[in-house]
C-alpha cells in the first residue's frame, strides 16, 4: 500500500488542478459574464439598451438607453458600485485604436471622426466621460490580444464595430441641445385636475313659534258707510220704535 501512496497523491493532486482549471473556465465563460449581464439589466430597470458591452476579463460593462435616459458603468463589479448616468450628464467619448485616438467628441470640445484607422489593430478601448466631478471618465477594453481566449472576446473587427456603434450614439446625444434632450425625456408632468367645486350648504330657515300659527282673520272695513246705526246716534234710528 505504501508504495501506491505517492501515485495517489500526485493523481489526487492532478485531478484537483483539472476540477480549479475546469471552475475557472466555467466562471470566467459563464458565470461572470452572467452576472454582469443581470446587473446591468437591472440598472436599466427592464430597458432594452442601444449599445452594450460586456468585460468579464476585467469585470467591467457598459450600456446605454437613450428612451430609459439610461447610461449604466459597471467598474469593478462587486467591488465598486455600479453607477446610472442620464443623458445630460455624458459630456463626451474617446476611442482609441492601439492606444492612439481614433475618433472623439466632446460637448463643447474638440472633434475628431474616424478618419485614421490603422490597418493593424492590435487594442480598442472606448474611454465614456460624464460630468461627475468624483468619477468623470471610464475606460472599457473591447479588444487586447491577451483576451483571444476569455469570455467575450470579439477580436479586432466586432471590437472596432461595437467602438463606432457607441461613437455614433453618443455623437448624436452630444450633438442634441440640452434643452431638448430635458424635453423629450423628462416632460413636465401634467397640470394637477382642477378641484371638485365645494358643495353648496343647505339653506337653514330659522322661524319663530309665531310662524306656525294661522294668520289673523281680517279686520272690519272701517272707512265706507255702515249698514247699521251707530250707538248714540238718534237721528238715524229708526221711527218705529218711537211710536
Amino acid at each position: 500500500m505504501n508504495q501506491y501512496l505517492p501515485t495517489i497523491i500526485i493523481l489526487t493532486a492532478a485531478a484537483l488542478a483539472v476540477l480549479l482549471v475546469l471552475y475557472r473556465i466555467w466562471d470566467s465563460r459563464v458565470e461572470a459574464p452572467k452576472k454582469l449581464e443581470d446587473e446591468v439589466t437591472e440598472a436599466l430597470n427592464g430597458a432594452r439598451p442601444d449599445v452594450v458591452s460586456i468585460e468579464p476579463a476585467r469585470k467591467a460593462a457598459a450600456a446605454l438607453s437613450y428612451l430609459a435616459n439610461t447610461c449604466v458603468i459597471v467598474r469593478e463589479f462587486g467591488k465598486a458600485p455600479t453607477r446610472v448616468y442620464g443623458m445630460v450628464e455624458i459630456i463626451g467619448i474617446e476611442v482609441f485604436v492601439n492606444n492612439k485616438v481614433a475618433a472623439r467628441i466632446i460637448r463643447s470640445g474638440a472633434h475628431k471622426m474616424f478618419d485614421d484607422i490603422a490597418p493593424q489593430v492590435d487594442r480598442v478601448t472606448i474611454r465614456l466621460m460624464f460630468n461627475d466631478p468624483s468619477r468623470p471618465d471610464f475606460e472599457l477594453v473591447l479588444w487586447d490580444p491577451n483576451d483571444a481566449l476569455t469570455a467575450r472576446a470579439e477580436g479586432p473587427r466586432a471590437a472596432m464595430e461595437t467602438a463606432r456603434r457607441w461613437f455614433y450614439h453618443v455623437e448624436a446625444i452630444i450633438r442634441k441641445p440640452l434643452t431638448d434632450i430635458e424635453k423629450e425625456l423628462n416632460p413636465p408632468p401634467p397640470p394637477a385636475p382642477a378641484p371638485p367645486p365645494e358643495p353648496t350648504p343647505p339653506v337653514v330657515h330659522t322661524h319663530t313659534p309665531d310662524e306656525d300659527a294661522p294668520p289673523p282673520p281680517p279686520k272690519p272695513k272701517t272707512d265706507g258707510p255702515q249698514n247699521g246705526p251707530k250707538d248714540g246716534d238718534v237721528l238715524n234710528a229708526p221711527l218705529i220704535q218711537y211710536l
